[in-house]
């Protein structure tokens, strides 16, 4: 397999994974990002990625801000419209964050194995006893 040297390298720049990370994920060894990184001059805040990071610290800003405006203001319909936004917002800016992840391969893919830790946390919780059932294990 070929290793995606455009989304190893932004991967890198954006900073938004450690480089044993993006070893994992693109199946090298960190020692080659590592090299090629300093062959090539990546800079871990280098590039557009950055850009696209402050850009998103700025939008998340604004949902915290809607969110603040929601729970202070006196106006329980007009709290309530701006809660809403803010949750719409915020949900918006993560798929958008998510598939940015993905593009630049940082983020496996749905379905891949990694995909698989939901589905065993689920198993998990399936086997476990609800909270609060006050049921004895084993006799206790």
């Amino acid at each position: 397999m070929a290793i995606d040297w455009k989304a190893v390298r932004m991967g890198f720049e954006a900073g938004a994974s450690t480089t044993a990370e993006l070893a994992k994920i693109h199946g090298c060894r960190e020692g080659t990002i590592a090299k090629r990184a300093k062959k090539e001059g990546w800079s871990p805040d280098g590039g557009a990625s950055k850009d696209g990071f402050d850009d998103h610290k700025s939008l998340w800003r604004g949902v915290k801000k809607r969110l603040v405006k929601g729970l202070e203001t006196s106006d329980v319909k007009a709290g309530l419209e701006e809660l809403k936004v803010a949750k719409m917002a915020g949900e918006v800016l993560t798929s958008v964050i998510k598939g940015e992840r993905l593009a630049m391969g940082l983020e496996p893919p749905a379905g891949s194995e990694a995909d698989d830790t939901e589905d065993i946390t689920g198993e998990m919780e399936d086997a476990t006893a609800p909270r609060g059932t006050g049921a004895a294990v084993d006799g206790e």
